[in-house]
């Protein structure tokens, strides 16, 4: 009879490990997708918010980005990345920030970008839209040619400068940092909307390499709270 109860013994704490085995590795699974899109860092317990990421433009990469300089950012922005060809001279997203309460809260955006040819060189500018149809930028063409124009502070790379695995830094991260300091919550509303375009910059060499690379770019959005909870987005 002993060596009976010993065997079961044996078999119930095995079907024990086996089930939590299983859930261990489900657990992980669905950690590790939920962790491709969306990954909540910081103290979320005390403040929570959302975030995403979705493309605007629906332009056809068969031919890749065309690189354009920073003073043709405007115009790009107005034709929803189409140059005079209608080939693809950018891409335009939509960021949403939506928080769960109505408390206040002030957020830094960063747009990390990691090329997928260490040749090409990304820029990033904040974009607007009064009707969701037409895009401008708060900068125009003419305003390079004006020798007190500082492009720095509408025109980002994306370089992250400090160690990727702390958090967004505003004076080390300055060339990543496209939303600062934006209120969410009480009268502004729970949900903000933010708009960037992101292309290939035009370096003057040939960069023919660029010819039907349909992914040129990984990118990644991160905001951060003055209390440092913090989230982050990939997109490309």
């Amino acid at each position: 009879m002993k060596k009976i109860d010993k065997k079961m013994i044996y078999f119930l704490v095995g079907c024990l490990l086996l089930v939590m085995l299983v859930v261990g590795a489900t657990y992980a699974y669905f950690t590790a997708k939920a962790s491709d899109d969306n990954t909540v860092k910081g103290d979320a317990a005390t403040v929570s918010f959302g975030l995403s990421v979705d493309k605007v433009t629906t332009i056809d990469m068969a031919y890749g980005l065309v690189p354009m300089k920073n003073n043709q950012a405007p115009k790009a922005a107005s034709n929803k990345c189409y140059d005079d060809n209608n080939n693809a001279g950018c891409q335009l997203y939509k960021i949403t920030i939506d928080a769960d309460s109505d408390t206040v809260m002030f957020l830094d955006g960063y747009v990390f970008m990691t090329p997928k040819d260490e040749r090409l060189e990304t820029r990033i500018a904040n974009v607007y839209t009064d009707d969701k149809e037409n895009f401008y930028t708060k900068f125009t063409p003419e305003d390079f040619t004006k020798g007190d124009f500082d492009e720095s502070n509408y025109i980002k790379t994306g370089v992250r400068v400090t160690d990727k695995e702390t958090s967004p830094k505003r004076n080390e991260d300055y060339n990543c940092l496209v939303v600062s300091n934006e209120k969410i919550g009480g009268d502004v509303g729970r949900t903000r909307e933010f708009y960037i375009m992101v292309w290939v910059y035009d370096n003057g060499e040939a960069q023919d390499y660029l010819q039907g690379m349909q992914l040129a770019y990984q990118g990644e959005v991160t905001f951060i709270t003055a209390e440092g909870n913090e989230i982050s987005a990939t997109f490309d």
